[in-house]
């Protein structure tokens, strides 16, 4: 049988282990109060109530929301909103793993790639505390909490950690210990010129790629990772002021925000939703025109949550203006191969809502170079029905092609087991 014209059936996904390679771990209420030092017991994250919404507070200053959580109580999914508040009212599929492997069992998902949630896409957030030893505390404490996830999930939950890239001495030693005991990738700031740091291609940060380069771990670049605390926390706050009364008599702002400001917050979220999803293309192009991988050539680098329709064009683009605009010697000294061509080696994508790129433009982007989510628990997940819709997105594609996305590439790239 094949997929039917409501793509209901998922018999073109028969003997295909579906590699989710961008869901999102909640982190749970005693996820540092649990595994604090005594002596620092009353110094680390602990949630607190305020007037109906959990959030994460540090020596009594907010610190953090519960992040993007649409499944509720009982797997009902929430429909007009990135968050289920309070906390006791989120799915324990979101933060507890035997819950999560049984709504993956649910979802017909044989693995997944976790990032964090409410704390930030990478360590951001955790930078934003000032004292340096409380910053260290709480960044270990996390990521020995993920690979506890990660073992007890039994080789189908893969977290990808966080690093203390204000730190490079720090941060090589956390990599090789996090990959001693077993994880397969970490999750990056594409911006840390935002934090005062050098930018990704600079000497500072050497020392970091040659363990990636040599190791194998796999650096991601999720939407959003760039957002520093204040940048969020304004973000919030600009939500709140765009959905009162007051908001068309407001003063001009100084920057542009995405969405126009008289919207409303359901459709104030769906415009800033469209936008994150294409704005990796900054780092999609700035890596492919560096010679990051003349440097790194085992280098394997994931674009997480940001679609696939729009990968063509950039490949195109990017091309066309590296032979209109490079001409001189010291530029075209720069790096040695076309930036398409870095791509085809180096880069993936992946897409979970679309329908037209993966019918459509594979062959334009590559099999190789595509993975697939779905975003569990946030804003348009693939939950539920996620195997039907999956498969209705790949039933035009070759039985190879769809293997290829749907598992090996993620099996290949992240060392997945597929038993």
């Amino acid at each position: 049988m094949t997929v039917t014209e409501t793509g209901t059936s998922t018999d073109v996904l028969a003997g295909v282990k579906i590699i989710d390679c961008d869901a999102h771990w909640t982190e749970p209420p005693d996820l540092w109060t649990a595994r604090a030092p005594k002596s620092m017991k009353d110094q680390l994250p602990y949630q607190t109530v305020v007037d109906g919404m959990t959030l994460w507070f540090i020596n009594g200053q907010s610190w953090a929301s519960t992040g993007g959580n649409t499944i509720a109580r009982d797997r009902q999914k929430v429909l007009g909103s990135h968050v289920v508040q309070p906390f006791e009212a989120i799915d324990a599929s979101s933060w507890d793993v035997r819950e999560r492997l049984a709504i993956l069992d649910e979802m017909g998902v044989h693995a997944q790639v976790l990032y964090p949630n409410g704390i930030g896409f990478s360590s951001n957030h955790i930078f934003a505390i000032e004292d340096p030893k409380l910053r260290e505390t709480v960044l270990t404490i996390y990521n020995d909490y993920m690979v506890e996830v990660q073992r007890a999930s039994g080789d189908r939950l893969f977290p990808q950690v966080i690093l203390p890239i204000w730190d490079m001495d720090l941060t090589v030693r956390e990599m090789a210990k996090r990959i001693e005991q077993g994880i397969r990738g970490f999750t990056l700031s594409d911006k840390p010129e935002l934090l005062g740091l050098p930018e990704l291609p600079e000497t500072y940060f050497d020392p970091m790629w040659d363990l990636f380069n040599e190791s194998g771990t796999v650096p991601n670049f999720h939407i959003g990772s760039g957002f520093r605390r204040e940048d969020v926390e304004a973000s919030r706050q600009g939500v709140a002021f765009r959905t009162a009364k007051a908001a068309q008599a407001g003063p001009p702002p100084t920057v542009a925000p995405p969405s126009w400001r008289w919207f409303g917050r359901q459709r104030t979220l769906a415009v800033s939703a469209c936008l994150a999803h294409v704005s990796n293309m900054r780092i999609v192009a700035n890596l492919c025109n560096s010679d990051l991988f003349d440097r790194y050539p085992k280098l394997k680098i994931v674009s997480a949550e940001s679609g696939i329709g729009w990968v063509p064009f950039l490949l195109e683009d990017m091309d066309y203006q590296y032979h209109e605009m490079v001409t001189t010697p010291e530029e075209l000294g720069l790096a040695k191969r076309l930036p398409s061509e870095y791509f085809r080696d180096h880069l993936y994508v992946m897409f979970w809502f679309e329908k037209s790129a993966p019918a459509k433009l594979i062959d334009d982007i590559g099999v190789n170079n595509v993975l697939v989510e779905t975003d569990v628990p946030h804003p348009t997940c693939l939950y539920p029905n996620t195997r039907e819709r999956l498969a209705d997105a790949v039933a035009t594609l070759d039985s190879h092609s769809r293997r290829r996305i749907l598992q090996d590439n993620a099996a290949e790239l992240y060392k997945i087991p597929l038993g």
